[in-house]
């Protein structure tokens, strides 16, 4: 008996050790139909507990930095003299080749309209507005399946997203164009 108990300590101390922590976020969108009240709805759960998320709106301004330097990467922009406050999804200008890596997905949301974002990696990216009588539930993984570049009003993708996607399914057996 004495030795059962050492050995299933000694298991246990061990599973307890090599245990490693997951990524399993989790992200939650609804259209404005979808809701009850016809607002559009974004939440998401952050399981790295260390990573307490902060929210900001930055107001006009006309004196603030000139470069914006990112603190997780090399990434480098120049940013305009006169800096506009962020309101909805619209108000933003797309610049291609001019996105941040970040985890895979960013939800980007407005009173009117849910955009899902994939980043596939450095400047490779898609998006997706989501449906407003649909909802998604998003996991830690990339999801966006397909895409209809004709339909400007409903998906968006990096230049180079087409050219980059061939390349690599001619070199993987698995991934027929």
């Amino acid at each position: 008996m004495r030795k059962f108990i050492w050995a299933a300590g000694a298991l246990g101390l061990a599973a307890a050790f090599t245990a490693t922590p997951v990524k399993a976020c989790t992200t939650v969108v609804d259209g404005k139909k979808a809701t009850t009240d016809g607002s559009t709805l974004v939440a998401r759960n952050e399981d790295v507990g260390a990573w307490s998320k902060h929210f900001y709106v930055h107001q006009a301004a006309s004196n603030g930095p000139t470069t914006y330097v990112s603190e997780d990467n090399v990434f480098k922009t120049s940013l305009p003299k006169a800096a506009l406050r962020y309101t909805s999804t619209p108000d933003g200008e797309q610049v291609n080749g001019q996105w941040i890596f970040g985890e895979n997905g960013v939800s980007f949301s407005d009173k009117n309209e849910i955009w899902y974002m994939e980043i596939g990696s450095g400047h490779t990216w898609a998006a997706v507005r989501v449906p407003d009588n649909k909802y998604a539930v998003i996991p830690n993984q990339m999801v966006i399946g397909k895409l209809n570049l004709k339909d400007s009003k409903n998906y968006m993708a990096s230049t180079n997203l087409v050219k980059k996607v061939k390349a690599w399914s001619q070199r993987s057996s698995w991934l027929a164009m």
